[in-house]
């Protein structure tokens, strides 16, 4: 579905113009990338090409060993990370770009130029 998205945007950037062409388009592709993170995390993790618990503490356990809750008190470093962090952020750069490929703003102008015109119509 990402992939879906990217294209679409990479199609609309002829009608793009100025210096804020190429902005939802990096937005979207960073998005993209964070939200794949904790899938990939388990992907690795699950085919064993990154173990879940290593002598320095960089594996990708999402958990703290021996901790028996999954609640965000017992996430490890890679867990807030992967869970918490890449994924809002990623979620928060989809909106932030899908919004302006759409010139959200700009809708949204043209909505309340057009109520103000009907309003002052029926009056």
């Amino acid at each position: 579905m990402l992939l879906l998205l990217l294209i679409y945007i990479i199609y609309k950037l002829k009608d793009r113009r100025g210096p804020d062409k190429y902005g939802p388009l990096i937005l979207v592709v960073f998005a993209t990338i964070f939200i794949m993170g904790e899938p990939m995390r388990h992907v690795l993790q699950d085919g064993g090409y990154w173990p879940s618990y290593m002598r320095n503490g960089m594996g990708s356990a999402q958990y703290r060993y021996g901790c028996t809750e999954e609640t965000i008190h017992c996430l490890t470093a890679v867990g807030v990370l992967f869970t918490m962090v890449l994924t809002y952020v990623g979620f928060a750069f989809l909106a932030v770009g899908v919004m302006w490929n759409a010139s959200i703003i700009q809708q949204f102008k043209k909505i309340r130029r057009r109520w103000r015109e009907l309003r002052s119509q029926s009056s």
